[in-house]
C-alpha cells in the first residue's frame, strides 16, 4: 500500500471513531450576542428605515430575528444562529431544523457527512445500515435583495416544519435536517437593492468570494455538504424551476446530477401545479439555451460542485402569490427526498467516491439528454493528477498570492498537501514546501474548476451564455504561478489545515536606506497606510543596481531606519532589503486625491483592497468642475458626450494642470473619451467576447512594475491598441495562441496576438495611461489590481 493510500485509511478509521464520538448529543449552549450592528441579543434589531416590496406585506429584516426568535423557543426542532454579519454589518440568520431526537445528534450527521469525504465507500456502507441517517437540503433565501418572496417562503416553511404534525411533516422531518439561510442578502432586503452595501451582486461571487456574504455560505456548504441545495429568486413566467440550458461545466458529475436534478425539478413542478394550476418551466428540458450552469460564481451551481444537486427557482409573481410559489415547489422537493433519500444519497456519495479513487467520469444516459443538449462532448473532464504551486518567491512574484489561493481553498473544503521532498516538474525545481493539491479527492470537481485554465468555447458553434464570465481561473486571474501535473510522479506530501503566513524578513547590517518590491497587493496596502501615517516614502521608476543586486522596477525606497523596516516586514509580511544607499532619481509619493467614474463596482472594491482613499464622482459634479480638487481621475465606462461643455473644458483644464487620467476598459468608452479630449493619438480593435489569456509584462516599466515577465489577463469589453502614438508599452497580449479560454469566436481572425494591451504616457506633458484588459471584473482579477496602483503612482513623476 503506499504512503497516501495508508495515510488516507488512516485518516477513514480517524473519521469512524469520530462518528462515535459525536453520537452523544451535545448540550445547548447560551444565546451568543450578536456581533453586528446590535449590542445585544441577535434576536433584539435595532431598527432602521427600510425598503419593504412594494407588492405586498413583505416582513421586514428588522421582523425576523424576533419572529425566529419566537419560533426557537416554542419548538424543540429548531435551533437559530447568527452565522456572520453582510457587508454592512447586518446579521445573517441561519436555522437548523429537524425531527427533535436528531436536534442533539448535529454533530453526528456532519461527522458522517465527513466521513462521505475521507471514504466514501465506508460512508455508503455506514448509511446502509443507518436507516434513520438524515440528510442535510440548505434553503438559501433572497440572494437578491428586492427578490422579496424567497425569504418570506423560507420562514413560511421554517413555521410550518416547526409547528404542523401532519403525516408529510412527520415524513420529511424523519429523512431531512433543513438548513436555512434565512435571508442570504440583508442589506439588500433593507435598502431596496439586488446587490449589497457594497453595491456587489452576490450571486456572482462565489469563484471569489470577495463578499462576506458569499464566503459565510461557502463555509457552510464546506461544512455541510448539503445533498440538495435550493436557492429562491424572482422573477420568471411561468415559474423557473433548474436544471439548466447547455453548456455544462464538464467538472462535476453530470450524469448523477442530472439523473435527480430533473426528476426532482419536475416533483417541485408537480407539487406547484397541484396546489396552484400554475404551469413551471424547466430549462434543460423546455429550452434551446441562455439558462446555463457553465460558471460557479452562481451559488446553486457552485453547490453543484460541493456534490449538492442545486436549483435555482426563480418564482413567477412578485406579490404574495410568489411567495405561495416558492413554499409549493420548495414543499415538493421536500417531499421527493423523503421518499427517494437513500438511492439520491448513494449517488452523491458516488460523486465522491469518483474522485476519491480517481475513476473516470460517467456519460449522460441518452434518455436523459433533451432534444436541445448540442454539447455532450462538455460533459467529460479530463483531470491532471495534480496541480503544484510554489509557496513563494522566485517562482511567485511573492508569498501573498500563493496564500491567499492556498486558503481559499482550504475554506471551501479542498484537500491540499505540501512536499515534504524537494522535486522536478516540466524542467522546474521545486522546493520544500511547495503545495500540492492531488486531483484523487472526494471535491475534485470543485478544485480542478477553481484551478484549470478552463475551456476555450470559441469554436462551438451555437454557444449562449445567460451572464458573463465564459472562462475564469483563480490562479491565472490571481498572479499565481502553478503547474500541471498531468502524470503522477513519486512523491512525498504532509496534509495541511493552514497555509504558510508570509514571512516577513528585513536583511541585517547598517543600510543607508530599506526598500521592499510592488509584488502583491499586500505592498501596496501597506504603502497607502505608511503615507496616511504621515511616514516619508519614494519610488523608483526602473530598474536599479544595488550591491551587485538588480531591483526591478517600482521599488519603494524608506528611510535607513532599521525599526522603521522591521515594523513595515512584521506587519505587512513583506521582505524588505538593505540598501547601501537611496537609488538615484527618486519620485517622492504622497497621498492622491483620486476622483473615480466606474461600471463595475469590482473597480472601488479593487481601490478599497488596496488602500486608496477615493470619491466616487458623477456626471454632474464633472460638469460643475469637481476634477479642479484631484490629483487622478479613474473613469471606466463614461463618455465624453455624457459631459456637457463645461464638464470638458473643466477636463481639459485639469489635464493641463498635471492631472493623471486613467482609463479603464469597459467597451473602449474611457478610450474614446479620451481620443475626443484629444489627449490620446491611439486606435484600437474590440473583444466581443470574455476570456482570459496569456499576456506579456516589461517588468521595467512602470506600469508594470513588480510582474514577472509572463502572466494572465480577464477580457471582457475590452481592448487592444492597434496605434499608440507617443505611448509607452507596458503589456501585450501573447503571441499565436494567447486565448486560455472562454467564448471568443473571432479570437484567432482578430489580429489581436502580440499587440500591446496596455500603455501610458508619464512625461510631464502627457500623464494617461490606458488599461485594455479588465483589471477589476466583479473583483474577480486581482492580479490585475496592482497596475491600477501603478498607474496612480505613475502620475507622481
Amino acid at each position: 500500500m503506499s504512503m497516501r493510500s495508508s495515510e488516507k485509511l488512516w485518516r477513514a478509521v480517524l473519521a469512524v471513531l469520530l462518528v462515535v464520538a459525536l453520537a452523544i448529543p451535545m448540550a445547548a449552549s447560551a444565546a451568543p450576542a450578536s456581533s453586528g450592528k446590535n449590542s445585544g441579543p441577535w434576536w433584539i434589531v435595532e431598527p432602521e428605515p427600510e425598503s419593504p416590496s412594494p407588492y405586498y406585506d413583505s416582513i421586514l429584516y428588522s421582523e425576523i430575528a424576533p419572529k425566529l426568535r419566537e419560533i426557537e423557543q416554542n419548538s424543540n426542532r429548531v435551533k437559530v444562529e447568527v452565522v456572520g454579519q453582510s457587508a454592512g454589518g447586518r446579521d445573517l440568520y441561519f436555522v437548523t431544523l429537524s425531527a427533535p431526537e436528531a436536534m442533539g445528534r448535529l454533530g453526528r450527521y456532519k461527522a458522517i457527512a465527513q466521513t462521505m469525504l475521507k471514504d466514501p465507500e465506508k460512508a455508503q456502507e455506514m448509511i446502509e445500515k443507518l436507516g434513520d441517517f438524515k440528510v442535510p437540503v440548505f434553503i438559501n433565501g433572497s440572494i437578491h435583495g428586492t427578490e422579496y418572496p424567497g425569504t418570506d417562503a423560507a420562514i413560511r416553511l421554517i413555521e410550518t416544519l416547526a409547528y404542523d404534525d401532519s403525516e408529510e411533516v412527520r415524513e420529511i422531518l424523519d429523512n431531512v435536517i433543513l438548513l436555512v439561510n434565512v435571508v442570504q442578502n440583508p442589506d439588500g432586503r433593507v435598502l431596496g437593492t439586488r446587490s449589497n452595501a457594497n453595491g456587489v451582486d452576490v450571486n456572482r461571487d462565489f469563484f471569489t468570494q470577495s463578499q462576506p456574504e458569499a464566503q459565510i455560505t461557502a463555509g457552510l456548504l464546506t461544512e455541510w455538504s448539503p445533498m440538495v441545495v435550493l436557492d429562491l429568486h424572482g422573477f420568471v413566467n411561468p415559474m423557473l424551476i433548474e436544471p439548466c440550458t447547455p453548456p455544462h461545466n464538464p467538472n462535476y458529475e453530470y450524469d448523477l446530477y442530472i439523473k435527480w436534478a430533473l426528476a426532482q425539478a419536475e416533483a417541485m413542478e408537480a407539487e406547484l401545479f397541484d396546489k396552484t394550476g400554475w404551469a413551471a418551466q424547466i430549462p434543460y428540458r423546455d429550452r434551446a439555451g441562455g439558462w446555463d450552469d457553465w460558471a460557479p460564481s452562481y451559488m446553486p451551481v457552485f453547490a453543484s460542485y460541493h456534490g449538492s444537486y442545486g436549483h435555482t427557482l426563480e418564482t413567477p409573481y412578485r406579490d404574495e402569490r410568489g411567495v405561495d410559489a416558492h413554499y409549493h415547489a420548495v414543499w415538493g422537493a421536500l417531499k421527493f427526498i423523503a421518499e427517494n433519500r437513500q438511492e439520491m444519497l448513494h449517488d452523491q456519495v458516488e460523486i465522491y467516491r469518483r474522485g476519491y479513487l480517481d475513476l473516470e467520469q460517467q456519460p449522460v444516459p441518452p434518455e436523459l439528454l433533451p432534444v436541445y443538449d448540442q454539447f455532450p462532448e462538455l460533459m467529460l473532464q479530463d483531470f491532471p493528477a495534480a496541480y503544484v504551486i510554489p509557496a513563494g518567491t522566485p517562482l511567485q512574484p511573492s508569498a501573498h498570492q500563493p496564500y491567499r489561493l492556498i486558503e481559499f481553498l482550504l475554506h471551501n473544503g479542498i484537500e491540499v498537501e505540501k512536499a515534504a521532498q524537494a522535486f522536478s516538474l516540466g524542467g522546474v525545481m521545486y522546493p520544500t514546501g511547495t503545495y500540492v493539491i492531488w486531483m484523487d479527492q472526494p471535491k475534485r470537481a470543485l478544485a480542478n474548476v477553481m484551478l484549470e485554465d478552463g475551456l476555450d468555447l470559441s469554436g462551438v458553434p451555437g454557444m449562449v451564455f445567460y451572464s458573463p464570465p465564459a472562462a475564469w481561473s483563480n490562479p491565472l486571474l490571481w498572479d499565481v504561478t502553478r503547474a500541471i501535473m498531468e502524470e503522477r510522479i513519486p512523491l512525498r506530501t504532509m496534509s495541511i489545515k493552514r497555509a504558510d503566513l508570509p514571512g516577513p524578513s528585513v536583511e541585517s547590517g547598517k543600510a543607508g536606506a530599506y526598500a521592499y518590491l510592488p509584488t502583491s497587493n499586500s505592498a501596496i496596502k501597506a504603502t497607502n497606510e505608511l503615507l496616511a501615517q504621515g511616514l516619508t516614502l519614494s519610488r523608483v521608476e526602473g530598474p536599479f543596481e544595488d550591491g551587485g543586486r538588480s531591483f526591478g522596477a517600482g521599488a519603494v525606497i524608506l528611510s535607513g531606519d532599521p525599526a522603521l523596516a522591521r515594523k513595515v516586514a512584521s506587519e505587512y509580511g513583506l521582505d524588505v532589503y538593505a540598501l547601501s544607499a537611496a537609488p538615484d532619481d527618486l519620485v517622492p509619493l504622497r497621498e492622491q486625491r483620486i476622483a473615480v467614474s466606474a461600471t463595475d463596482n469590482g473597480t472601488y472594491l479593487a481601490l478599497d483592497a488596496l488602500g486608496f482613499e477615493y470619491d466616487r464622482v458623477s456626471t454632474g459634479m464633472l460638469n460643475a468642475g469637481a476634477l479642479a480638487d484631484y490629483d487622478v481621475f479613474i473613469n471606466q465606462g463614461l463618455m465624453w458626450t455624457s459631459i456637457n461643455a463645461a464638464g470638458r473644458a473643466s477636463f481639459l483644464d485639469w489635464y493641463a494642470a498635471g492631472g493623471n487620467y486613467i482609463a479603464l476598459s469597459d467597451r473602449g468608452r474611457a478610450f474614446a473619451f479620451a481620443v475626443s479630449a484629444g489627449i490620446a493619438d491611439i486606435e484600437y480593435g474590440y473583444m466581443t467576447g470574455n476570456g482570459v489569456v496569456a499576456i506579456g509584462y516589461d517588468p521595467d516599466d512602470s506600469v508594470a512594475a513588480g510582474y514577472l515577465e509572463s502572466g494572465h489577463a480577464f477580457l471582457y469589453r475590452s481592448v487592444w491598441f492597434t496605434r499608440y502614438e507617443g505611448l509607452k508599452v507596458s503589456a501585450w497580449l501573447g503571441e499565436g495562441d494567447f486565448f486560455k479560454s472562454g467564448y471568443w469566436p473571432e479570437w484567432q481572425a482578430s489580429g489581436a496576438a502580440g499587440m500591446p494591451l496596455i500603455v501610458h504616457a508619464n512625461d510631464g506633458a502627457s500623464n494617461l495611461t490606458l488599461i485594455g484588459a479588465d483589471a477589476t471584473f466583479r473583483s474577480h482579477p486581482e492580479g490585475s489590481f496592482r497596475l491600477i496602483a501603478n498607474a496612480i503612482y505613475n502620475g507622481l513623476d
